[in-house]
């Protein structure tokens, strides 16, 4: 059986933190850390936190004197993406690295990715019909599921690559934007 009660004690909880012992406020002598500052204890009684009154004058600021934050133009953004866009060539021959091939060869890539895989497919398929046939109907009908798993891995593979240079190429707007780089 567990030591510990099935309902807690009642009564007042203890601080172990505070020198004084268990009870509502300070005890006699004790400092209060809070004495002097701006967000000190409230002047009606009762002590605790108040948070910093706004400077005198006024805030001219957003709803509870947070200030307003920047209007974001998705639109903006997705001509910025596009604005400065090179060319495959363009692409290739800059050499500071500022403008991504990926997004203009990736379609290239997957269409020859899939083209190899339908490739591999038949070259497997007429290889086994060419050893026995019943390993040539095996890789006709398990041939074309590999086949299909590793078109997927690849679209995924690229996908990922696609992801990157996006996110890089969002990051590098918002900086350029943002006066960063």
């Amino acid at each position: 059986m567990s030591e510990n009660p099935p309902y807690p004690p009642q009564g007042p909880p203890s601080d172990p933190y505070r020198p004084d012992g268990p009870g509502p406020g300070p005890g006699p002598g004790a400092h209060d850390p809070y004495a002097g500052s701006p967000a000190g204890p409230n002047p009606g009684g009762g002590g605790g936190y108040q948070p910093p009154q706004p400077p005198p004058g006024g805030y001219q600021g957003g709803p509870g004197g947070h200030p307003e934050p920047p209007r974001f133009d998705a639109a903006q953004l997705g001509n910025d993406l596009q604005g400065d866009a090179k060319g495959l060539m363009g692409s290739l021959f800059d050499f500071s690295f500022t403008n991504y091939v990926t997004p203009k060869v990736v379609r290239i890539v997957y269409v020859i990715g899939m083209v190899l895989i339908a490739l591999g497919w038949l070259i497997a398929l007429i290889s086994a019909f060419a050893h026995e046939w019943w390993a040539g109907l095996l890789v006709l009908i398990i041939g074309p599921i590999f086949a299909l798993l590793y078109l997927i891995l690849f679209r995924i593979l690229l996908e990922f690559y696609v992801a990157i240079v996006q996110t890089a190429e969002t990051i590098q707007k918002y900086a350029h934007r943002d006066g960063i780089r």
